[in-house]
């Protein structure tokens, strides 16, 4: 069976850092927070280049940035 069979749910520092600012933008009920972490979330899950998300789920040398 190979390593990428499976479904990984990574997130890059882009990531995390989203989750965190989504999480407090809702306890403290600030919109504009939240939506900068949502904002940070969807980039990680979306660009490969950050690492997070996307990059694990793609094969190796898929990604532009390994052309380069």
């Amino acid at each position: 069976m190979d390593d990428r069979d499976g479904f990984t749910v990574a997130f890059g520092p882009v990531g995390l850092a989203g989750w965190a600012l989504l999480l407090l933008g809702i306890l403290v009920r600030r919109r504009m927070v939240s939506l900068l972490g949502l904002a940070g979330v969807v980039a990680d899950v979306t660009v490969a280049e950050l690492g997070g998300f996307k990059a694990m789920n793609e094969p190796p040398g898929a990604s532009p940035a390994a052309d380069a």
